[in-house]
């Protein structure tokens, strides 16, 4: 595989030179596009498998069936963001594809469990690949269009929610669990033909020879350590000795990787950007307010799917359909809201817009906790969130681009894919703990009450206020205007 672009028209350099929109810029941002937000319509897909896949393998442990995808993910992420410095992201892009399209055959045609969770490991080689997609903006797009592009990149997960629920409810109801993943192979594959044709390769930010395998393995292993023990945390017990002891084996991980790379001559990530206070400040509240954006999202659609059983389950008792249908309205408000900050941002003080964002978010939720007993009630406070969560998921990454140079974009997008990794399973966990002390079991199954929902809303809204909070910190942004244009790849 060369370095060069499979489409000769369409090189690093001819899309930087461009001083407006055109069909190149446009071709190039779909194509990153695609099969960055494929991943979440995947996660929707896959997560309404889940019922049908335990019955057909009759198995108990099908939770691994989406752990393991942020497991792997996780472990990754160090790796793919040094090797796409070092080797121009679309080459990478390209690798992570292949392995994610083979998995996802595997996982399609697999006869038993594990061998599904084989094929979902290797199609998880895929996941980190916004780690690269937006560093890739910044590389290939004009300076003046770079905090445009990468908010709509971002905020196209609204297409997310317009699509994935309506495509998952289809597909299942079609073909079951197979037609689903078979789904999922061919677009991935059409993920693979977009990177090919329509990205040019991206300039290299790493000259240096060695790579720093021990302190990917720590920081990455000691990560997926700790995310593996908060997502078995609530079925194991948290004070069980497996849950604290790959806590505390995570921990010491993470320990040993700041001492590995203070004395390593080619650290796998730099803890001199890592470690500077506007960094920090703002992949923490980047990570942890979408993270809980998101989460808050599924909480809703668990209060909507869960039954209506008087004095044992307070869900409104949705179809999956129905529930879809009614979702268009605050999915289409995040989708437009997402698309409308790309061009706030070109007045606007991105931290204004992204404080507008936690606020509108946290008032949402605060709203749904107390407003969430019809489809009325549900719809307004859920588009007052949605306004919040499509300014969130849009103006995330453009606060990254404003505290790092061009050459540590992939340090602060990768940390951040990390960070958001960690609390998008924390969160979650921290919300069924919540559901947890308002429930009721019923023949082995846990049903939750109305108390239950209004504190997990009240939770997500806390969170947010708290990323509030942290992003009053962040300093002024530097303008990715300033950015030289790199020489062509």
């Amino acid at each position: 595989m060369t370095s060069t672009s499979a489409s000769p028209s369409l090189t690093a350099s001819s899309a930087r030179t461009s001083e407006r929109w055109n069909r190149r810029l446009v071709a190039l941002l779909v194509a990153l596009i695609w099969p960055t937000q494929l991943l979440a319509v995947a996660g929707i897909v896959t997560a309404n498998t889940t019922a049908d896949i335990a019955q057909r393998f009759h198995t108990t442990q099908v939770a691994w069936f989406s752990l393991i995808v942020t497991m792997v993910s996780t472990l990754l992420i160090p790796f793919v963001i040094k090797a796409g410095d070092r080797y121009g992201r679309r080459r990478i892009m390209l690798a992570m594809i292949g392995l994610g399209v083979v998995g996802d055959i595997i996982a399609a045609m697999a006869g038993s469990f594990w061998l599904l969770l084989v094929g979902r490991g290797i199609a998880a080689c895929y996941a980190p690949f916004a780690a690269l997609s937006f560093p890739a903006v910044r590389d290939l797009f004009p300076a003046r269009m770079v905090k445009q592009a990468s908010a709509i990149l971002g905020g196209s997960m609204g297409l997310v929610g317009v699509v994935g629920p309506l495509l998952a409810g289809w597909l299942i109801d079609a073909g079951g669990y197979r037609a689903a993943l078979w789904f999922i192979a061919g677009a991935t594959s059409v993920a693979f033909v977009l990177v090919a044709l329509l990205v040019p390769e991206t300039p290299r930010h790493d000259f240096q020879n060695g790579f720093d395998w021990l302190g990917g393995t720590l920081l990455g292993g000691g990560l997926t350590a700790v995310v593996y023990a908060v997502g078995q945390g609530g079925s194991r017990g948290w004070t069980s000795g497996a849950t604290l002891g790959w806590t505390a084996g995570g921990l010491l991980a993470l320990v040993a990787f700041v001492l590995v790379e203070r004395g390593s001559a080619h650290p796998i990530l730099d803890l001199r950007v890592l470690g500077r206070r506007p960094v920090a400040l703002t992949v923490s509240a980047a990570a942890v307010g979408q993270a809980t954006a998101l989460a808050m999202a599924s909480m809703g659609i668990l209060l909507a799917l869960y039954p209506a059983i008087p004095g044992v389950s307070d869900g409104l008792g949705w179809t999956s359909t129905h529930n879809a249908r009614i979702g268009l309205t605050w999915n289409l408000v995040m989708l437009g809201t997402g698309f409308a900050a790309g061009r706030l941002l070109r007045k606007a003080d991105a931290r204004l817009l992204w404080g507008i964002g936690l606020g509108l978010g946290a008032a949402g939720y605060g709203l749904m906790g107390l407003f969430h007993a019809d489809a009325t009630e549900l719809v307004l406070t859920a588009c007052l969130a949605n306004l919040g969560t499509g300014l969130i998921v849009s103006i995330a990454p453009v606060l990254v681009l404003g505290v790092v140079s061009v050459e540590e974009q992939g340090q602060g997008s990768g940390l951040m894919q990390m960070l958001f990794n960690f609390f998008g399973t924390v969160v979650p966990a921290v919300c069924f703990a919540v559901l947890a002390a308002h429930s009721t079991v019923l023949k082995g199954t846990a049903f939750y009450l109305d108390g239950g929902y209004t504190w997990v809303f009240w939770t997500g809204a806390l969170i947010l206020l708290a990323a509030l909070a942290v992003s009053l910190f962040i300093p002024a942004l530097r303008d990715p205007e300033s950015d030289a244009a790199p020489a062509a790849a």
